[in-house]
């Protein structure tokens, strides 16, 4: 799936494989983008937490830590490591998701949901944090 593609429908595709196209390179500038919610992604954030999500983002912060966690040696754990490309697939994986499940709760009280998209021969994982009325990205990580 192209970017230019993906960017039809989702049009903040495009900036994010930009921002972590920034990340990758060793920029630091401090960063949050915003993604437009379905209303089909708003109904399952109600029916999972119970709560209204209003905005889901991603910091600079979110792309270091993915880029430290999946973007290598992922084939260890039978992944494939993440590329800033990648990054353009979040708005698709979490509006257009196959399955979500809430998977923890941390001790702030913060739930996590994990949001999965087979895109073409792999599968796309994404975990949304939430806060008040807020979800935040943080983790990316892609299955043969």
């Amino acid at each position: 799936m192209d970017i230019k593609d993906i960017a039809k429908v989702y049009p903040e595709a495009a900036l994010m494989a930009a921002m972590a196209e920034s990340v990758w390179n060793g920029n630091n500038t401090a960063v949050k983008m915003e993604l437009a919610l379905s209303d089909r992604l708003k109904a399952e954030f109600q029916k999972l937490l119970g709560t209204d999500i209003q905005t889901i983002f991603i910091t600079d912060s979110d792309v270091r830590h993915i880029k430290k966690q999946h973007g290598q040696g992922e084939a260890l754990r039978g992944q494939i490591d993440i590329q800033p490309e990648d990054f353009a697939l979040i708005p698709l994986v979490l509006n257009e998701f196959d399955t979500a499940q809430h998977t923890e709760t941390d001790k702030k009280g913060n739930k996590k949901i994990l949001f999965t998209k087979r895109i073409g021969s792999l599968i796309y994982l994404a975990t949304i944090e939430r806060g008040p009325h807020k979800g935040e990205v943080r983790t990316l990580w892609k299955m043969p």
